[in-house]
């Protein structure tokens, strides 16, 4: 049945259309009525009919306006005029907005049955060229996903060809662009469809070649050869507008003469697809293999291989520890080759920079504990590296992270040595203490170390030794140790160079402390 809404200001009207006309017997159904343009709106997206009857004047919203509205909104109607004005302008009106037909007030019942009877004879003349369509759609699909599917027998290639005529797909290039989202495995297959919705406007619409769906990618084949930087990163673009905030992989098998090689393209898109990690990011990644060229395929023994990476992890900490950040990127591009070499995977390569970082991160951070927070910073970024999606994201942030554990770790040494030295004089208190010696033992120049002990406590080294001195002097007297044996005990050769010192930083001498 077809469905009618029928729109009038008038109620009697309404009613009496609903009851004259023979609706059931023209292949006609009243699904429901509106008193004025704004209801019909409500009225026409709740029922979706094929056809609506409407009056020109109306309150609210005329007639003329709500067929311009559900025109220009996309609606594709039939619509049908009954007005009480033989009104040319109406009438022009009318036929812009594509009406079917126009009729006069007081309704003719046969005239409206004769004019339902040829809108009837219209929508199902449309129905059926939609069904044919849909059936050549489904067709040229299905030859598509069988000239796509590796064949298990080779098929004649006159008979491909016939095929290929039949289905509109007799061209003179192919070239197969795959799409493969980077989502969850749940998600993708569906994924997958939502973006080949988005990219048959553009493909098809334009007439560049067919959009399909072989889970989990989204296929594109295009009847013109991608040449050219400038194609390549347009047609990437429209895929990067489809996909939304979907990140994907976008890769081309490179261009065929024939039907029955288009299944090699795809083969060879899928492959490329797999070499996406090694790839430069957004861009549409080429059929060809990435590192043959340029790297040595021969592969080492188990053992040499282990050596190697003995090597990069003890290069590595050895720049980072002595501060020659320069050399670490370099190091990081050189390991990343080396991995290449031994397995050209991107799980391995993963796995091996796990591995590299990890080694490294221990021999930086030993020696000292880390908070709870920092390990779970390094927690994430070991467990990050598997999560990138291009090799040159892995390496810029291990660059980023070893840099600034290393630096963090310097400081955290000197911060230790420190500690180390004021706890060797407080233990050393009384021994022949000089600046030089312990600049000597850090391996610092004394004048540095001078420097950094006046940062950290506020005093010169040999005023902090004297305020060391003079305390452990204080609890001595208190003891009743005579003023000689005290003087000698904390470090002072000197009995009255003892008396000097203790007067200047206790403002008394040691006897007067003794007895006040």
């Amino acid at each position: 049945m077809i469905k009618v809404v029928i729109v009038d200001d008038e109620p009697k009207l309404r009613q009496g259309l609903q009851t004259l006309i023979p609706w059931e017997s023209l292949g006609f159904i009243v699904t429901a009525t509106a008193a004025n343009g704004k209801e019909a709106l409500e009225v026409i997206e709740e029922k979706a009919p094929d056809v609506v009857i409407v009056d020109i004047r109306m309150p609210v919203m005329d007639g003329l306006q709500l067929i311009e509205h559900l025109r220009s909104s996309g609606h594709h109607l039939h619509f049908m005029i009954l007005s009480g004005y033989a009104d040319f302008e109406y009438a022009k009106q009318a036929i812009k907005y594509g009406v079917f037909d126009y009729l006069l007030k007081p309704v003719d019942i046969a005239e409206m049955s004769a004019s339902l009877k040829r809108i009837r004879e219209r929508i199902e003349e449309e129905r059926l060229q939609e069904e044919w369509r849909k059936r050549e759609v489904m067709n040229c699909d299905l030859y598509l996903h069988n000239l796509l599917a590796p064949q298990e027998k080779t098929e004649d290639p006159t008979k491909l060809r016939s095929k290929a005529i039949e289905a509109d797909l007799w061209w003179t290039h192919y070239e197969v662009v795959v799409v493969y989202p980077r989502v969850s495995e749940v998600d993708r297959s569906d994924v997958a469809y939502q973006l080949s919705n988005g990219l048959k406007t553009k493909i098809e619409g334009q007439m560049m070649g067919l959009v399909t769906v072989i889970p989990p990618y989204t296929v594109l084949l295009l009847n013109e050869p991608l040449r050219g930087r400038k194609r390549r990163e347009s047609l990437y673009n429209e895929i990067r507008n489809a996909a939304g905030n979907v990140r994907f992989v976008a890769a081309t098998g490179g261009g065929v003469s024939v039907p029955e090689d288009i299944c090699k393209s795809f083969f060879m898109a899928q492959e490329a697809v797999k070499q996406a990690f090694f790839s430069e990011k957004n861009r549409l990644i080429d059929p060809y293999p990435l590192f043959s060229a340029s790297l040595d395929s021969s592969q080492l023994s188990v053992d040499k291989a282990e050596e190697m990476m003995e090597q990069f992890i003890f290069r590595l900490y050895y720049s980072l520890e002595v501060g020659n950040q320069t050399m670490v990127l370099p190091l990081l591009n050189e390991a990343a080759a080396f991995f290449l070499r031994q397995g050209q995977d991107e799980k391995f390569v993963k796995e091996s920079f796990f591995f590299l970082s990890n080694a490294v991160i221990h021999k930086l951070t030993a020696g000292f504990c880390i908070e709870l927070k920092e390990t779970g910073a390094v927690s994430r970024f070991l467990n990050g590296i598997y999560q990138h999606d291009h090799l040159d994201d892995l390496l810029e942030e291990t660059h980023r992270f070893l840099l600034a554990l290393a630096k963090d770790s310097e400081h955290r040494g000197k911060e230790q040595e420190f500690k180390k030295m004021i706890d060797f004089i407080h233990r050393h208190y009384a021994d022949n203490l000089r600046l030089e010696t312990l600049a000597g033992l850090l391996n610092y120049s004394t004048a540095y170390l001078g420097q950094l002990f006046k940062n950290k406590t506020g005093e010169y080294f040999n005023t902090y030794l004297d305020r060391v001195r003079i305390q452990k002097a204080k609890e001595l007297l208190d003891q009743g140790v005579k003023v000689y044996e005290v003087a000698e005990r904390v470090g002072y050769t000197s009995v009255n160079y003892f008396y000097s010192k203790f007067k200047r930083y206790e403002g008394c001498s040691p006897s007067e402390y003794r007895n006040p």
